[in-house]
């Protein structure tokens, strides 16, 4: 029902209706079974559910726009989200040195932490508003190019500060070596997501008679890139966006017609399944006791994500 209304969509995004069922959920089971409800395993979103979502916007990803502005694109998707992931986190832990929030033990780094998690932005109500009003090409492409990239950013800069976090102590050689990894971590991304993505286009070209497996390489090799890029602690993301952009470019002259719609539409569905997912098992997870609220906390936060990301 909630596509049946053109204007609803534009009004409230589809992500917030879905952690609303997820919240009616969660309270059910709280209620029925008195503990709170589950939760989603890390492991599971990050195997299972964020390969779908984006394998699906590297694909259809449009590659000249996209390389046309990929400058102005890494600007804000790079620069942009550091600037802030530390403007959000410098702030609040100037917060937490108030006596009067009780946040004292809230260290540094564990608000860096935090503000790696929330500096990004879901521009789906966005890019659904540019697409009713056909805004030009080259505004698109740059908010969606930089909602892509940015979500790579923020969890190479997650996994940076979570390691930062189990630290005793931090010395100047590994904030350094921190800065290193970054570069190596987005570089090597690109690198082994463009080595799957070339061997899949070589591998397609003796698929004539078979062409049956020609989906199967498609989203096997897509995966294969994000799981080696996982395995030697590059960035899966940014692999598995190369990997597809390489395939979009050089696999479709290779498969059939009726693989190229199996390939379009079962990668939209199965990118919608996890989108849904995640969003309700986000709702659901809230509901509980598992949770110490902060009031001062929580409106701090929201009041600094809009300052630094109007500055940015």
């Amino acid at each position: 029902g909630f596509h049946l209304y053109n204007k609803l969509p534009s009004v409230v995004p589809e992500s917030c209706l879905l952690i609303f069922v997820g919240l009616i959920m969660g309270g059910i089971i709280y209620g029925l079974n008195d503990r709170s409800p589950p939760v989603m395993d890390s492991d599971i979103f990050f195997l299972y559910l964020l390969p779908p979502i984006v394998l699906d916007a590297g694909y259809f990803m449009p590659s000249r726009p996209f390389f046309e502005n990929i400058g102005t694109i890494l600007l804000y998707a790079v620069v942009g989200t550091i600037w802030n992931v530390f403007g959000i986190g410098f702030s609040l832990y100037g917060i937490c040195q108030v006596k009067a929030f009780r946040l004292q033990d809230v260290s540094l780094m564990h608000n860096l932490l935090f503000g790696s998690l929330i500096a990004a932005v879901d521009p789906v109500a966005v890019l659904a508003v540019f697409e009713e009003i056909h805004v030009n090409e080259k505004l698109h492409i740059l908010v969606f190019g930089e909602s892509l990239l940015n979500d790579a950013v923020t969890v190479v800069l997650y996994k940076l500060f979570r390691s930062f976090c189990e630290m005793p102590t931090i010395k100047s050689v590994d904030v350094f070596a921190g800065v290193g990894k970054f570069f190596v971590v987005g570089l090597g991304g690109v690198l082994v997501g463009l080595s799957f993505g070339f061997t899949a286009a070589f591998t397609t070209r003796f698929t004539k008679d078979i062409r049956v497996i020609e989906p199967l390489f498609v989203f096997l090799y897509s995966y294969l890139s994000y799981l080696t890029a996982e395995m030697f602690h590059l960035s899966g993301i940014v692999a598995i966006i190369s990997c597809a952009m390489g395939m979009k470019r050089y696999v479709e002259a290779n498969i059939s017609l009726k693989s190229h719609t199996t390939v379009k539409y079962f990668m939209k569905m199965w990118s919608s399944v996890s989108d849904t997912l995640i969003f309700i098992f986000l709702g659901v997870s809230t509901i509980g006791e598992n949770h110490e609220w902060n009031w001062p906390y929580i409106c701090f936060t929201v009041i600094f994500c809009l300052i630094w990301r109007a500055l940015g």
